[in-house]
């Protein structure tokens, strides 16, 4: 009872978090419904919560309304993969051990999408999440050390290791300095210390990525994540070519 009350009081201080033309109709704009003896979250507070999340996660404007239903699976790879990860998604919350995703194959293949959407459905579901492109992460940290970063892409970094699902696109775009592999590996290790999902993508095969993001980095995800191949066939050029016909 004490709780309750001391909720109601917070309500009271706190005040409707919605303006007037946007105040929703179930909560008059406090964000929780109150009940003779409960107090609940609205879906309004955690619709905007949800949003706030998935802004914080920094997914590229081209892959935002990308979600497994959509996904093309339209081979028995593409099928197997996208089947792979929804088990994934949805034993998430009740697996101890969090591991990840290792999304392994040709350009064109719908590894990002999966990736992406993989990441959608959990912050939706209440998880902390960030995308990082691998071409761009490894500019962040050479900015960091030149003293050229700026406030946002620092905060981005800091949140590396803390955020539930890191994602890591295109790892092994480019070959890794000694700098960047140690801050790679660093972060890499922390997380699985911590028991936080990792989930990365890329175009190479297994001998090329171990050769670009050397061993150490290379063991320490495939130890970590479950690799899933959705094929070597680009849809992105055979659907141009069956569009031309």
């Amino acid at each position: 009872m004490l709780n309750f009350l001391r909720d109601i009081q917070s309500l009271a201080e706190r005040g409707p978090t919605e303006t007037v033309e946007n105040e929703c109709p179930d909560c008059d704009g406090y964000g929780y419904i109150v009940s003779d003896n409960d107090v609940q979250i609205c879906h309004c507070l955690a619709d905007r919560q949800i949003r706030k999340r998935l802004k914080k996660a920094n997914i590229p404007k081209r892959y935002q309304s990308k979600t497994l239903d959509n996904f093309k699976a339209d081979t028995d790879q593409r099928r197997n993969a996208s089947h792979r990860v929804r088990k994934f998604v949805k034993e998430f919350d009740v697996s101890t051990e969090k591991g990840g995703l290792f999304l392994l194959g040709a350009a064109g293949t719908g590894k990002t999408h999966l990736a992406v959407a993989a990441l959608i459905d959990l912050v939706e579901q209440g998880h902390t999440g960030l995308f990082y492109n691998s071409a761009s992460l490894i500019r962040d940290f050479r900015n960091r050390v030149g003293g050229s970063i700026s406030d946002e892409e620092n905060s981005r970094l800091n949140r590396l290791v803390s955020v539930d699902i890191l994602v890591i696109d295109d790892l092994g775009v480019t070959r890794l300095s000694d700098f960047v592999r140690e801050q790679t590996y660093s972060i890499i290790d922390q997380r699985y210390s911590e028991n936080k999902t990792l989930i990365v993508t890329s175009n190479l095969n297994m001998k090329e990525l171990e050769e670009q993001i050397t061993y150490p980095v290379f063991s320490r995800v495939c130890g970590m994540c479950s690799i899933v191949n959705p094929g070597d066939i680009d849809f992105r050029i055979s659907g141009r070519h069956s569009k031309s016909f």
